[in-house]
C-alpha cells in the first residue's frame, strides 16, 4: 500500500525502516528511494545538481537495472553532465533541460511579445482578467493562450525529431541537445548580423513573412503585421525573425547541413515558397 508523509513531519520512519529526519528530506530525496521507479522521469523541481555522479547508483535498481527507461529533465540542471552520461551509457533515454524547457521560454516571449504589440488600451480589454470581478477571461486571451500552446507543442515536437534523428545515427540525446542548441543559437547571431545587409525589399518581406508565422495568428488578425511592425522595437523583432530562420533550418536540415542548404532555405522564404 501507499503511505502519506507531509513536509512538516520530524523523525518520519517509511514501511521499509528507513529513519528520516524530516518529510522535506523525504520530499528533496523520494526520487533516489526504492520506492520511486517507472518508465517515465520528470523532475520539475529540486536544486541544480541534484542527482550526480556521487549519487546517481541510487537510480539502478537490483542487478545494475536503471530504474526509470526516460528521464525528462523538467527542472533546470538536475541532473550534472557526470550523472547523465552515466544514465545514457545504461540506456536510459535522458532529454536535457535545454531541449526539454523551451516551453517556458515560448510562453514568456509570446506574452511579452503581446505586451510590446498592443496598445496599453488593447492589452487591457484582451489580455488582463481579474478573477475576483471577472467571471472568465477574454475571449482573446483564452484563444491566445490555446494558440501559444500549439506553438509549444509544435516546437516540441519538431525539437524531439532532430535529437532522435542523432540519435539514430549514433549520437547521445544529451550531446544532440548540445549540438542542436549551439548550431541554431550560433546561426541566429549571424542572421541577426546579416538581415541588415539584404536589399530593403528583400528584408521587408522576409520579415513580414516569418512574423506572420512565428507568431500566433490571433494577434496577426487582431492588429495586422504592419501594426506589429510599428508597435514592437526593431530589435525584437529582428531576434525573433533571427530564431525562428535559425531553429526551423536545423530541424528541418540538421546539424550538420551545408551554407547550399541554407542559401536554399532562405531563398524559398525570400519567395514566399
Amino acid at each position: 500500500g501507499g503511505f502519506l508523509v507531509t513536509v512538516d513531519e520530524t523523525d518520519v520512519i517509511l514501511p521499509d525502516e528507513s529513519r528520516w529526519l524530516t518529510g522535506a528530506e523525504i520530499r528533496d530525496g523520494f526520487h533516489l528511494t526504492g520506492y520511486a521507479t517507472a518508465d517515465l522521469f520528470v523532475p520539475c523541481g529540486g536544486r541544480p545538481n541534484s542527482i550526480t555522479t556521487d549519487n546517481v547508483q541510487h537510480l539502478f535498481g537490483d542487478g545494475g537495472k536503471p530504474k526509470f527507461r526516460m528521464i525528462v529533465e523538467g527542472a533546470n540542471l538536475f541532473l550534472s553532465d557526470g550523472a547523465r552520461a552515466v544514465l545514457e551509457k545504461a540506456g536510459v533515454h535522458v532529454f536535457k533541460d535545454a531541449s526539454t524547457n523551451k516551453g517556458g521560454v515560448n510562453s514568456s516571449s509570446l506574452e511579452v511579445f503581446a505586451a510590446l504589440a498592443l496598445s496599453v488600451e488593447e492589452h487591457s480589454r484582451l489580455m488582463c482578467f481579474n478573477p475576483k470581478s471577472d467571471k472568465e477571461p477574454p475571449e482573446f486571451y483564452r484563444d491566445y493562450v490555446q494558440q501559444i500552446k500549439d506553438v509549444i507543442v509544435e516546437n516540441a515536437r519538431q525539437e524531439f525529431r532532430a535529437i532522435w534523428a542523432c540519435s539514430k545515427a549514433g549520437m547521445d540525446k544529451v550531446e544532440a541537445t548540445r549540438r542542436i542548441s549551439s548550431k541554431i543559437t550560433k546561426m541566429q547571431d549571424t542572421i541577426m548580423a546579416k538581415v541588415q545587409d539584404l536589399k530593403e525589399g528583400e528584408r521587408t518581406n522576409l520579415v513580414r513573412r516569418v512574423i506572420s508565422m512565428a507568431v500566433p495568428p490571433l494577434m496577426v488578425q487582431q492588429i495586422g503585421i504592419e501594426n506589429i511592425l510599428r508597435a514592437v522595437p526593431q530589435n525584437y523583432v529582428v531576434a525573433m525573425v533571427g530564431a525562428w530562420i535559425a531553429s526551423r533550418f536545423v530541424y528541418k536540415h540538421g546539424i550538420n547541413a551545408s551554407e547550399v542548404s541554407f542559401f536554399f532555405f532562405l531563398r524559398s522564404l525570400l519567395d514566399g515558397k
